[in-house]
């Protein structure tokens, strides 16, 4: 792994601070705890700006939930934006060390989001003034307490094309991990909107791969971060999204919970215009054994991902996670859907609209079933994906009764909205047709009990 040096700690006077100052506690009550900080700031005409974590949303507080900081949604980039719309230069912040799970996620987040928001100092506090770091190196400081003996490392792996500020707030969130990550991959797909030299200016430390050019699938460079990693787990990471805090330690922790058997954590997911009714579904927020994962945001075990063979390149992109899961259950692997972990996904939930999402999710849905699907479940298919799936109606697509088959949440109405829909249904329908023998060469029939039609 990658490992970074730190700079010697220095202990300035508090006094002499470059202002404006502005401190960053979880709550009120922790920020009135360091008091005679402040007094010593207001002496020296400094008087901070406070902004808090804790409390109804407001100028200065952020609305987050107490005991709850680390599952706060976008906390970094939040608090980039109140240091840049209070100008502050230095940001003081709770110490690196502190056992406290909201000390530390303020203390991470607050940290990768200082060099972000303009600040060029960091303080980190305890008892005085303990550290002041350019504001570059403070996600370094603020990592904290040691990784516990035996525990695996863990890599990030990011896609990435063309969507530069969803990459830099990725990788911002990914500083802002109360368990860092061991390492961070970036494959990107020979962007053309600076995502690149963002990436080398702003995250040194990230390991950057560049496709040759932009013909290739997410598959593929998905598969080529895989084999980068050097990580024993791996984050398999959308460029568009946005961990919370917690997000590595929660999912980690659960995941050595489990056997060896169990290849993939599947995390919750948060997407603009989820509906109210599908976030609190039962299923949606329960402890099971899935069909498939969200590709968007998992935590795999990177030995079942080689064993398995990684994402099937020929499926380019959509679909990928069910057919890989096809292949992990065949190997007498498992993938369990964990909901004390989140992410924002800044898709909007469902299917994605237009002719190039359709085409991909009718073809592959059936590549993978023709690969994996016992007959029997393959005979019925047709007649369950129109009852089931183009039939399906949007509240109780809403009422989060598709919990499993997200790539087919609202995927009726893109066939009645898309222009030429049929038309692309009658490309997919030929291209299926001319990987029958490929499919057939790879058939593997699932009979773990976890298998599922991509139905629900």
């Amino acid at each position: 792994m990658n490992t970074i040096t730190t700079v010697a700690t220095t202990r300035p006077r508090l006094d002499t601070l470059e202002g404006p100052v502005l401190l960053v506690a979880p709550t009120a009550r922790e920020a009135s705890a360091v008091a005679a900080t402040i007094e010593v700031l207001t002496r020296a005409g400094r008087a901070p700006s406070v902004l808090v974590a804790v409390g109804e949303t407001s100028e200065a507080c952020l609305g987050a939930t107490e005991g709850e900081v680390g599952r706060a949604h976008r906390l970094a980039e939040r608090i980039a934006a109140h240091i840049a719309a209070v100008g502050a230069r230095t940001v003081l912040l709770p110490p690196p060390a502190d056992i406290d799970p909201d000390h530390r996620s303020t203390c991470v987040a607050g940290a990768a989001a200082a060099p972000f928001g303009g600040a060029r100092w960091v303080g980190f506090l305890g008892a005085g003034l303990e550290l002041v770091v350019p504001a570059g190196e403070a996600h370094v400081h603020a990592r904290g307490l040691p990784r516990p003996v035996g525990e695996p490392t863990v890599s990030a792996v990011v896609s990435a094309w063309n969507k530069l500020k969803d990459v830099r707030a990725n990788l911002i969130a990914l500083r802002a991990q109360t368990r860092p990550f061991d390492e961070l991959v970036v494959v990107d797909n020979s962007s053309t909107d600076g995502t690149v030299e963002m990436i080398r200016r702003d995250f040194p430390e990230v390991r950057l791969v560049i496709m040759p050019n932009s013909a290739y699938g997410a598959c593929e460079t998905f598969n080529v971060g895989f084999a980068t990693a050097r990580g024993e787990r791996i984050a398999i990471l959308d460029d568009d999204v946005v961990l919370t805090p917690e997000w590595l330690e929660a999912t980690l922790a659960r995941m050595q919970k489990e056997p060896e058997t169990t290849a993939i954590v599947s995390t919750s997911v948060i997407e603009p215009g989820m509906p109210d009714s599908y976030k609190n579904a039962p299923a949606v927020n329960t402890e099971r054994f899935m069909s498939t994962f969200r590709g968007c945001a998992s935590l795999a075990r990177a030995k079942a991902l080689k064993e398995a063979g990684g994402y099937d390149e020929r499926l380019f992109l959509y679909g990928n996670e069910r057919d890989l899961t096809c292949r992990l259950l065949n190997l007498g692997y498992r993938v369990l859907q964990f909901p004390g972990a989140e992410t924002f996904h800044m898709t909007p939930f469902g299917v994605k609209m237009g002719k190039r999402s359709l085409y991909f999710h009718a073809r592959n849905a059936w590549l993978s079933m023709l690969k994996y699907a016992p007959l029997g479940d393959l005979v019925r298919m047709p007649w369950l994906v129109v009852s089931k799936v183009l039939l399906r109606g949007k509240e109780t697509e809403a009422a989060g009764t598709v919990t499993d088959a997200v790539g087919t949440i609202g995927i009726g109405r893109a066939v009645r909205e898309t222009k030429g829909a049929w038309w692309v249904l009658v490309k997919a329908s030929a291209s299926i047709l001319w990987n029958v023998p490929y499919c057939l060469k790879h058939r593997a029939p699932v009979r773990h009990q976890d298998f599922e039609l991509p139905l629900r």
